[in-house]
């Protein structure tokens, strides 16, 4: 097969014959499912494919619903459209920066992110973005960009550096669109912001056609006092900077699948480890990613979205010069971890709340 039939399957759109309403009843209550159609160059158009180029695949949109990912407006429509997984990666993008009061970006690839960053006073948005890209600049190629502010000028120029599939955000400058343009390619959603708390339940689809229904997971820690009434295991409080950091790692690895840790500093991620089996697995991936990138760890913070199991995740992260770490708590050895933590000036919050994530 030739590069050009290649490259022609992955940017030609399967036509699907999937019902245009689904419907499902909970105790009572019927929940409606439309399909999401959207019109370009007088054609109604859906998703370009599944999760993969042969996969046949349909959005579908609760009712009533006028916000986030089920309600996104193409403004560019780029290489046929959005595939499933464009779509998925904008929705855990979405959750992600729907937690920052400030401008935030979050870099997605395969639902997880790469880098995420929070602007500073009076920073430019393009530099906030740059700081999420450059957490893991080999991870960023090919990726699903997410903002919670308007994309100005600047920003798309910063966008246009790199290879980047679809931009989701809330609205969009004239000027941006145009520096857009000059990429083929690219998408660029615009999408309605949602409310935190507004997670319907989770439904999982398995592999005989069986469903589990669960409540959707949303930590209880929604701001920075809520953090601070959480038990200090340590001699050692956290400062105030420190804090500020502990809760903004610890919204990031809410979002990452499990086995997830994040190492944060200056308002971003310095490495983000995700989907390992084991702790110290995800713990040593993001010090390697660190290493090769060239970012300090020391000074700053870590989050587990699970227990520190073992010392040696303690151990590891107290060489590299971490400050302090935010975990559930509840392994066997917590007072030997809590014991090491001291020895080393590391200060430790424990949430009480796992933060398991398996999509």
């Amino acid at each position: 097969m030739s590069k050009q039939e290649i490259r022609r399957i992955y940017r030609t759109a399967l036509k699907e014959d999937f019902p245009q309403v689904l419907r499902l009843e909970l105790g009572g209550k019927m929940l409606e499912y439309s399909k999401v159609h959207w019109r370009v160059d007088g054609e109604d158009r859906g998703l370009r494919y599944g999760t993969n180029p042969h996969q046949k695949a349909a959005l579908y949109k609760a009712a009533p619903s006028e916000a986030g990912i089920g309600s996104v407006d193409w403004v560019k429509w780029g290489k046929d459209g959005p595939s499933a997984t464009n779509i998925e990666d904008g929705s855990h993008g979405l959750r992600i920066v729907r937690y920052f009061d400030e401008p935030a970006v979050a870099v997605m690839k395969h639902l997880n992110p790469s880098g995420v960053a929070i602007g500073r006073k009076g920073e430019l948005l393009s530099s906030v973005y740059a700081r999420a890209r450059d957490a893991d600049p080999r991870a960023s190629f090919g990726s699903v960009v997410v903002l919670n502010r308007r994309v100005d000028k600047s920003t798309a120029e910063e966008l246009s550096e790199t290879f980047v599939e679809v931009v989701y955000a809330p609205d969009y400058e004239k000027s941006a669109i145009t520096i857009f343009q000059a990429k083929k390619d690219i998408r660029l959603g615009k999408v309605p912001g949602r409310a935190r708390d507004s997670n319907p339940p989770d439904i999982v689809v398995l592999d005989d056609g069986s469903l589990i229904l669960e409540d959707a997971y949303t930590t209880r820690i929604q701001s920075l006092e809520q953090l601070k009434q959480l038990p200090v295991a340590t001699k050692r409080s956290p400062s105030e900077t420190e804090c500020i950091a502990l809760l903004h790692s610890w919204w990031v690895a809410c979002e990452v699948r499990s086995n997830a840790v994040v190492f944060w500093k200056n308002d971003t991620s310095l490495a983000i480890g995700t989907g390992q089996q084991d702790r110290i697995g995800a713990i040593e991936s993001c010090i390697e990613k660190a290493h090769k990138f060239g970012h300090d760890l020391k000074g700053s913070v870590m989050a587990s979205d699970g227990f520190l199991p073992k010392m040696d995740n303690v151990e590891g992260v107290a060489k590299e010069g971490v400050a302090a770490i935010v975990q559930p708590g509840g392994s066997v050895e917590d007072q030997e971890l809590v014991r090491a933590c001291d020895r080393r000036g590391i200060a430790m919050i424990m949430t009480g709340e796992r933060a398991f994530r398996h999509f």
